[in-house]
């Protein structure tokens, strides 16, 4: 024990002085603020220009009621927003439009309009002929092709307006029009009531929780690989072999590389909390640290988090010790992650239904239950009806730590002193049979 401690705490002080780490601690939540801060920031600082349209209809009262709708919306953001060019619905950035009337619908004017565009004098014009309302598909000339949350909002309010115009010419009255058309919202709710988190909420926070333990298990758990065949390449392993069992440096690589990952991943729900709090507690952040992050869910995911990591880090040590080469154990460690992949690959199907064939069967193999079971923890949030199950998942992936321990601690004690070739499956065979 006092061996693999000593291992485990060399492997740990390398590795969180290398500059890299550093690097990649830091530089990933400064990434994540960035990618999703400042294009927000950006956004909103260009949506404050005001974009000039011209709406061209037969009958101007058809043009004022689509100027009209246009505008009420644009009031009712501004009013009830919750920051300045927000859209309050969306949480997205809304562009003022300014709105003109015009009925010519002659060819020329719709050339002259054109050229407008064309020459950055007008942002877009919107035009409505007869037969085009008829068809119900209008055009809207504009350079901002991609600007398609705008497109959308204008082409759902011109659909509103249209609408309100139809009903009003057979007879029904403003206020009977606005109760017809008042949309009706289906909110999903859980049978714990206001205690259920947000489900928008929780998805996004259980995939993120989800992509870096995914990450974060294979980052580390090749990490192990590699500080093997590096050793094991440099002669190094002989030495060390004299003062130290096999088993014991095996434990140690992967006690002392699985403490840099917690410490990594611990820096960045520090700093993932300093964000939400003092950075964009405005933007609702803070909610959902508040309502998703809570303890219980927390303990879950470092309880998977650890037990696959110690399962994929055995795996990853064996394969380092039976490989001469990056290339050769490039070729084996995909075959090791393949469950892990597949786990991410399905992660959609079972957000969507947690209570699956396949989200059963992946909550129960050890090689997928660490991101399958959290997943469903996560998104069920009912631990307490499924406590047989997640008793079930943590023993059987217990049971297959200590039994990967085994067989790759015997592939483990004779592989790091074989050199020279590729071992084959009767070779490894032997290696388990005599260890």
């Amino acid at each position: 024990m006092h061996n693999t401690l000593i291992i485990a705490k060399r492997e740990y002080l390398e590795r969180v002085r290398q500059r890299s780490f550093v690097i990649m601690t830091f530089f990933i939540p400064l990434l994540v603020i960035g990618s999703s801060v400042l294009p927000a920031m950006l956004a909103t600082r260009g949506s404050n220009t005001p974009k000039h349209i011209v709406v061209v209809a037969a009958e101007r009262g058809t043009a004022e009621a689509i100027r009209s709708r246009i505008e009420q919306h644009q009031d009712e953001d501004q009013a009830a927003s919750p920051a300045p060019g927000v859209d309050k619905k969306r949480g997205l950035p809304s562009t003022h439009f300014t709105v003109d009337v015009s009925t010519d619908l002659s060819d020329a004017a719709r050339t002259g309009l054109t050229q407008k565009v064309s020459q950055k004098q007008l942002d877009g014009f919107l035009w409505a002929a007869p037969s085009d309302i008829s068809a119900r598909k209008l055009t809207f000339v504009t350079r901002d092709l991609s600007s398609l949350v705008d497109n959308a909002v204008l082409g759902q309010q011109v659909s509103d307006a249209l609408r309100r115009e139809a009903l009003k010419s057979k007879g029904l009255k403003e206020g009977d029009i606005d109760a017809a058309l008042e949309p009706v919202n289906v909110e999903a709710q859980s049978p714990l009531g206001k205690n259920a988190p947000d489900p928008q909420k929780m998805v996004v926070a259980t995939l993120t929780m989800v992509l870096v333990m995914y990450m974060t298990v294979l980052l580390y758990g090749i990490n192990v690989m590699r500080s093997i065949l590096e050793e094991k390449t440099s002669r190094i392993m002989e030495v060390m072999l004299s003062t130290a069992t096999a088993k014991e440096m095996m434990a140690g690589k992967i006690l002392g590389v699985g403490a840099v990952g917690l410490t990594q991943v611990g820096i960045w729900a520090a700093a993932a909390g300093v964000f939400a709090i003092y950075g964009v507690a405005s933007t609702g952040a803070m909610n959902v640290v508040r309502d998703v992050l809570n303890p219980t869910l927390l303990i879950y995911f470092g309880v998977f988090f650890l037990l696959g990591y110690i399962l994929y880090s055995t795996l990853c040590a064996a394969i380092g010790s039976m490989v001469n080469s990056e290339q050769e154990a490039q070729q084996m460690q995909f075959l090791v992650m393949m469950p892990m992949i597949l786990s991410i690959v399905f992660i959609v199907s079972i957000l969507q239904n947690p209570n699956s064939g396949i989200a059963l069967f992946g909550s129960f193999f050890p090689f997928t239950a660490p991101l399958v079971m959290f997943t469903r923890i996560a998104v069920q949030g009912q631990a307490g009806e499924l406590w047989w199950q997640i008793a079930l998942s943590i023993a059987l992936m217990i049971g297959t730590i200590y039994a990967m321990v085994w067989l790759c601690g015997r592939i483990y004690r004779v592989g790091i002193l074989m050199y020279g070739k590729k071992p084959t499956l009767p070779e490894i065979l032997k290696w388990i049979k005599y260890a």
